[in-house]
């Protein structure tokens, strides 16, 4: 279902393009298609499409009932008493999987409206049976509540995680009391949670997807949501459920505008800023409260801010494992590492040129201090430059006035100072001056921007 609504509404934009783009559109609908299509893990089309719509300034709001008199005039009439909307009721289906291969886990969603969501988690980390059913029942509630769910029914075929979520045994292993303690939390997030244990018979969807993670053998369903897990829910004990873990910092932070429209559809009120910051916020996701970049053919790249981005510029350029690379190698390195920020190859460069010890031993560098400027004339003498400068105060001979040449090339001066400015005097100074020391010059350019080739000066 949620594959055709975001079908209808990528046909809508095409058929309708220039509406699309000249104006705000707003989308009324009771399926979480903004949830779905900002989820990083999305399966193959599903992708492309989201990028595609995210070029348009598009706001998804819950559809309404219909306004219309003839149907509130008929409501009225033949209803006795209305019954308030019923809560949707999410079915979750949950299994872990755990063999010498890996670890993985199964979850299957289902809505009381019909809406099926299917996910298959890998765990990078070695797990025991029970705690890969732990896993998949907090991988299960955390998929809920990204969903919006209230009031969820969670169906497991191990007997054990089932009473003790229900409270009919007692976790005595240390490792399963921090997985009962995260789970309990994560539940009273929720209105209603309800944990039922139910035959391996009945659970073999999700069965089949925990096997499908934990072989490693990616699938050939395009409709299951395919992650994979870094480090197990409990790497964190204290970590608070249901908050933001990720520090924002000040409010000149560059990920906070990005952050905003991800989570509620936040946008600037200037135009060209909200287009702006929704063409950006295409190529950022939000995985575990971090904010990550994702590419076309790099991982995913987590984002930090300004002080974080220090820390890790200090600690890959001299760190235990640094080397001192320059400015670009340094930036790469960060990437490899899995870290970005807008101003990544711009720090790296300050970076290397504020580091003590590549200052002291790194090679001699030859280079100016200064960029070099191109020259104007190709050769010597070749291109002149002359004015006339005046008056000044009178000099014996009544001379206050300053005819001056300069060339080009060489910036080499001739002057001569002038009682009265007229064209014999001057014609006298540049043969006497510059033509008669250094021949004819090629270009002569006056005050006023007028220049003189060879055969004018030949002329004058």
């Amino acid at each position: 279902m949620l594959e055709k609504v975001a079908l209808t509404l990528l046909t809508t934009a095409r058929r309708l393009r220039r509406y699309f783009q000249a104006h705000r559109i707003v989308v009324r609908t009771d399926q979480p298609v903004r949830q779905v299509l900002h989820k990083p893990d999305l399966a193959g089309r599903m992708v492309s499409w989201s990028i595609e719509l995210s070029e348009h300034d598009i706001r998804y709001e819950p559809r309404r009932a219909i306004k219309a008199q003839v149907l509130a005039d008929f409501l009225v009439e033949l209803t006795d008493e209305e019954e308030p909307p019923a809560e949707t009721t999410w079915v979750v289906n949950v299994d872990g999987s755990s063999n010498k291969e890996g670890g993985g886990a199964g979850i299957v969603l289902q809505s009381s409206t019909g809406m099926v969501v299917e996910q298959s988690l890998r765990f990078n980390f070695p797990t025991t049976n029970n705690q890969a059913e732990y896993e998949a029942c907090i991988a299960g509630l955390v998929t809920a509540r990204d969903l919006g769910a209230k009031e969820i029914l969670v169906c497991c075929d191990s007997l054990l995680v089932v009473s003790q979520a229900n409270g009919e045994a007692q976790a005595k292993d240390p490792i399963l009391e921090q997985y009962l303690a995260h789970l309990k939390r994560l539940a009273s997030t929720f209105n209603k949670v309800e944990f039922r244990h139910v035959p391996r018979a009945q659970n073999d969807r999700a069965n089949t997807l925990a096997k499908l993670a934990s072989t490693g053998k990616p699938g050939l369903n395009g409709t299951v949501i395919q992650g994979t897990l870094a480090l197990p829910y409990v790497a964190d004990p204290d970590r608070p459920v249901g908050q933001v873990m990720m520090s924002i910092g000040t409010e000149d932070d560059w990920r906070t505008p990005i952050i905003k429209y991800l989570r509620s559809g936040w946008l600037p009120e200037e135009k060209a800023e909200a287009k702006k910051l929704v063409r950006r916020s295409s190529w950022y996701t939000i995985v575990n409260d971090d904010l990550f970049k994702r590419g076309f053919s790099t991982p995913l790249l987590k984002c930090l801010a300004k002080d974080r981005a220090a820390y890790v510029l200090a600690e890959i350029h001299e760190g235990s494992c640094g080397h001192h690379p320059g400015g670009r190698s340094l930036a790469r390195k960060v990437l490899r590492a899995g870290y970005y920020w807008p101003t990544l190859e711009k720090d790296a460069a300050e970076h290397v040129k504020q580091c003590d010890p590549c200052q002291r031993h790194a090679d001699l560098h030859n280079a100016p201090p200064a960029r070099l400027s191109s020259l104007v004339s190709p050769c010597p003498f070749h291109q002149w430059g002359m004015d006339l400068l005046g008056p000044f105060d009178t000099a014996p001979g009544q001379l206050k006035y300053l005819v001056v040449a300069v060339d080009y090339y060489t910036k080499w001066i001739e002057a001569e100072p002038l009682a009265t400015i007229t064209t014999a005097r001057v014609q006298r100074f540049f043969y006497k001056n510059v033509i008669s020391r250094f021949g004819v010059p090629g270009v002569l350019v006056t005050d006023n921007g007028t220049q003189f080739t060879s055969k004018g000066f030949r002329d004058l």
